[in-house]
């Protein structure tokens, strides 16, 4: 065997020696599958060959990025926890709020949070805090804000693009809204049309986006409304390939199209994506939230 052959392999090794022992928990969701340690039992700094290593599906555990909890300086005078994620190549998560939701999820999982009762929790990220509801259906995350990216134009017209998809038979108008990223959300006509667009193909946008940007085809299903909750289906084409935007692409989405029904009196809407159900819940102030079912694939030792 040859130096040059090798040197992966000795990386590798190299790799599994810096993080051996560390207890892992893999976690599962609407967003993908992710590796979370939890107050790691030694100090190590995790460099973006160890995201990619652990990521990999061939010769690491597998994810689509790994989440990382550690204790914070004491909030208000309480217990606070500090988070990082990255995403499968390495690179640092800017929008952490998914990472949250599923940190959340793992903590239940640890036994460090009860899972029959109802807790709310507080990330300290480098994006700022991060509030986090558990409940024993769902997660619940803090968005944030939201806005139109011309609301002159959303107000006057519901729509300021025009968006063609591999599957649709010519452009069809979209609506930008900003949720930490931006999105263009499209309807279709039924849940056929719905599944016949071709997402492998990235959908051209006009004018073309100056930033990137996730689109959404989303449709009504009937019933409109089940138990006083909009019912939605959604597909989606991220903004950053391996990016998980998932959960703002279903708030926007709704935010979308409660403007172009009208149905400002509802609050609570189930968005159903082939990955899984997203509930957005719509606050007072451009504010959202999102709630996602989570599960655990399996706890390991690294």
């Amino acid at each position: 065997m040859n130096v040059s052959q090798s040197t992966p392999q000795v990386r590798r090794q190299g790799m599994r020696e810096d993080l051996v022992g560390e207890q892992f928990i893999k976690i599962t969701g609407p967003t993908g599958d992710w590796i979370v340690i939890d107050e790691p039992t030694q100090r190590f700094e995790l460099t973006s060959e160890h995201i990619i290593w652990l990521c990999n599906r061939s010769t690491g555990v597998g994810a689509v990025g790994v989440v990382l909890i550690t204790e914070a300086p004491p909030l208000h005078g309480r217990p606070a926890l500090s988070l990082e994620a990255w995403m499968a190549d390495g690179t640092p998560m800017q929008h952490l709020t998914e990472a949250a939701r599923v940190a959340t999820y793992a903590l239940v999982a640890l036994k460090k949070i009860a899972n029959a009762d109802t807790s709310h929790h507080v990330f300290s990220s480098s994006s700022g805090l991060i509030t986090t509801v558990y409940t024993p259906a769902y997660v619940g995350v803090d968005i944030g804000q939201w806005s139109y990216e011309m609301p002159e134009t959303a107000s006057a017209a519901g729509s300021d693009t025009l968006v063609m998809a591999a599957g649709l038979t010519d452009p069809r108008p979209g609506l930008s809204i900003r949720a930490q990223n931006l999105h263009v959300t499209v309807a279709v006509e039924s849940l056929g049309e719905l599944a016949g667009i071709d997402l492998a193909q990235a959908p051209s946008i006009d004018p073309e986006a100056s930033e990137p940007t996730g689109v959404n085809f989303v449709v009504p299903h009937d019933p409109l409304m089940v138990e006083g909750i909009g019912q939605l289906a959604l597909r989606h084409h991220p903004a950053v390939h391996g990016v998980s935007d998932l959960g703002t692409a279903a708030a926007t989405a709704t935010i979308a199209f409660q403007l172009w029904t009208g149905l400002t009196q509802l609050s609570l809407w189930n968005v159903s994506t082939p990955c899984g159900d997203i509930v957005v819940q719509l606050h007072e102030g451009q504010r959202i939230s999102t709630f996602a079912a989570l599960s655990t694939a399996f706890i390991g030792r690294l």
